[in-house]
Order: structure tokens, then C-alpha cells, then sequence
């Protein structure tokens, strides 16, 4: 799937989308139309100049984000179907934070996950795209919603743990706010459990970043760090997206 900068295209309702990848499609709603083949020549020519927009100005930052979820389930689908980790997901209690749209949920829900804690920013996001896509791939009745960010999370889940943590985009946010997500893992991670995460290396309207997270846990040294990005996500970029899974020590 190719996300393009089409910013006449957001809306406050729905648009349905395909995630397509080596083990099946994904439909999905999103704010915007993430589909290439409905836009022409010249909005492809954007393209061309991703990385320039991301590192000089000029990006939106809802089409990184949803870019970001891209690569982030393709990932997923290169461990189960590439590395053969086919039962990663078995049976696992899992929670999704960062950028959430239910993408990575589902693939998990479809791979064997037990259940899955959603959390999202606001009820526009819940009712706008994500009860939505839930509901496309008949997953609804396996999710629990919580409505807002990490500063009040451990309070919510009480004393729950989660096997398996994804958040994507996580640190597509200002430093400041690293603590509290290093925190956060930390008390929402089973002993056993693990987290993907994803994030560039740079962004040029924010300074969160993925080398910025990176050096805070090595300097905690709470967790180990397992770096499970694809050549395909790095191999050109000047900025890449990394994506990393770590572990409690």
C-alpha cells in the first residue's frame, strides 16, 4: 500500500482503505483516502519528494503517521510469515498505543491474539475510523476501548498486563514525554512480554525520535532492544523509519 499527500481528501467521516500484504487485505477506515490508485500522475510525483518534505517542511503529519502504520504491520507480516514466528501471537493479551488505528489489532486478532486494549486519543478517532475497522473484520467484540493517553493509561488498565505491546509512531512526539512512555512499558509489559515500536530516526517538526527513545532505554537499561526494521524501510532514506522490539531484561 502507497500513502500519498492528498490533503483535500481529510474529512471527518470515514473512507474505506485496503492494507494489502503477503498473508491477506485488511480493510480499514481512515480520515483520508490512502488508495493509489485514485490519485493521478502528478499527485504521484509527491512521492519523489517524501523524504525532502520530512526533513526540510512541508509534510503533513497525518499522512506520516498512517505511512508509519504501513510499515509497521508489514513488519508484523515479515515476522510471522517470513521469520516463521507464526505463533507469536497465540493466545496473547495485547495492547495498542502510539498512533493508533486498529491496523496492527487486527493482523494480531487474525494471528491468534486473545484480546486486544485499544488506546485512543479522542471519541472522534473511536467513531470516526476505528469502531469502523473493527467492525469490517468482525473483531469488534474482542476489543476494550480506553479514551486517553499515557498520562492517565496505568491508572486506567489498574494492574493489568500485556504480553504484547504495539505502538506505532510512539515516538512521533516531543522528548519530553519519553519518560512517561519508558514508564508506561514498563508497568503495562508482562515479565515474558514484548514491545514493537516504530518511528523515524529525524522529523523536522518534532524532536521525538526513534534514536532520541533508543538511547533513553539504553540508558535505563530496563529493557533489551531487538531492531526487526526491514532493508526495504531503510535502504534509501536519509531519515529511516525503525522499527525495534524490546524486552525486560
Amino acid at each position: 500500500m502507497v500513502l500519498i499527500q492528498v490533503p483535500s481528501c481529510i474529512t471527518t467521516s470515514g473512507i474505506t482503505n485496503e492494507l494489502c500484504m503477503e498473508s491477506g487485505n485488511i480493510l480499514f477506515t481512515a480520515p483520508l483516502t490512502l488508495d493509489s490508485s485514485k490519485i493521478n500522475e502528478c499527485q504521484q510525483l509527491v512521492l519523489l519528494a517524501r523524504e525532502k518534505r520530512l526533513l526540510f517542511g512541508d509534510s503533513n503529519k497525518e499522512i506520516e503517521k498512517w505511512n508509519g502504520v504501513n510499515d509497521f504491520c508489514q513488519t508484523l507480516d515479515n515476522i510471522v510469515e517470513i521469520q516463521k514466528e507464526t505463533k507469536l501471537f497465540e493466545g496473547k493479551r495485547m495492547l495498542e498505543i502510539g498512533f493508533t488505528t486498529a491496523l496492527p489489532s487486527i493482523y494480531a486478532l487474525q494471528h491468534g491474539a486473545k484480546d486486544i486494549t485499544v488506546v485512543i486519543p479522542t471519541e472522534e478517532a473511536l467513531k470516526t475510523h476505528i469502531e469502523s475497522t473493527f467492525f469490517q473484520n468482525n473483531a469488534n467484540e474482542r476489543v476494550t476501548y480506553i479514551i486517553g493517553d499515557v498520562d492517565d493509561l496505568t491508572r486506567k488498565v489498574g494492574g493489568e498486563k500485556f504480553d504484547i505491546i504495539l505502538a506505532p509512531e510512539i515516538v512521533y512526539t516531543k522528548q519530553r514525554h519519553f519518560e512517561k512512555i519508558h514508564n508506561a512499558f514498563e508497568f503495562l509489559l508482562a515479565s515474558d512480554g514484548l514491545i514493537l515500536m516504530s518511528g523515524r530516526t529525524h522529523y523536522h517538526n518534532c524532536d521525538g525520535n526513534m534514536s532520541s527513545m533508543i538511547d533513553l532505554i539504553k540508558r535505563k537499561n530496563h529493557f533489551d532492544i531487538m531492531d526487526q526494521t526491514s532493508r526495504s524501510h531503510s535502504r534509501y532514506e536519509t531519515a529511516p523509519r525503525k522499527i525495534v522490539q524490546i524486552m525486560h531484561k
